[in-house]
C-alpha cells in the first residue's frame, strides 16, 4: 500500500510539471527619476521593434500623473515578454507633446530605457533597447534636460 501511495504522489507531481508551462507576459515596473515639477504628465512609450521605434502611432503610449517630486513608479502589467525600447518626456504643460526649440532640440524632460551614444541626434532602437524576460522586471529611467 505504501508503495502504492508513493507511486501516485509521484505520477501526481510529474503531471503538474508536465502542464506547467512558463509565462509568456509579466509586469514591468518602470522607475522615473529626477521629477523637477510637480506638473504636467510624464508620458512612456514603449516600441517593440527597430521600425516601430519613435513612431507614437506603433508604440504602447501611457500617460501618468506627477503628484511628487523626485520619481514616479509607472506600472505596466501583463507586458508580453521581448526585446523593447523605452522613450519617456515629462509633459510639463500638459499639452500631450515633447516640445522643442526651432532646432528640434527637446524642451522638455526626457530620458530612454539606456542611454544613448550621442544626444547630438535621435537615438537608434539598438543603442536603448532592453529584454523585458521576468515576470516582475525593473527599470531605473533618469530623466534629463538637453
Amino acid at each position: 500500500m505504501k508503495v502504492l501511495s508513493i507511486v501516485l504522489l509521484c505520477s501526481a507531481v510529474f503531471c503538474c510539471m508536465a502542464f506547467a508551462q512558463k509565462p509568456d507576459q509579466g509586469n514591468l515596473t518602470i522607475k522615473v527619476d529626477n521629477i523637477k515639477s510637480i506638473k504636467g504628465k510624464v508620458w512612456i512609450g514603449i516600441y517593440d521593434s527597430k521600425q516601430n521605434f519613435m513612431d507614437r502611432d506603433k508604440a504602447i503610449v501611457k500617460g501618468f500623473d506627477v503628484e511628487a517630486l523626485g520619481q514616479i513608479i509607472c506600472e505596466l502589467p501583463q507586458l508580453a515578454f521581448g526585446t523593447y525600447a523605452i522613450a519617456v518626456f515629462h509633459d510639463e504643460n500638459n499639452n500631450g507633446e515633447l516640445d522643442t526649440n526651432f532646432l528640434g532640440i527637446p524642451k522638455e524632460p526626457y530620458g530612454f530605457s539606456a542611454k544613448p551614444k550621442s544626444k547630438w541626434r535621435a537615438p537608434r532602437f539598438q543603442e536603448v533597447k532592453f529584454d523585458f524576460n521576468q515576470v516582475g522586471q525593473e527599470l531605473q529611467i533618469p530623466l534629463e534636460k538637453w
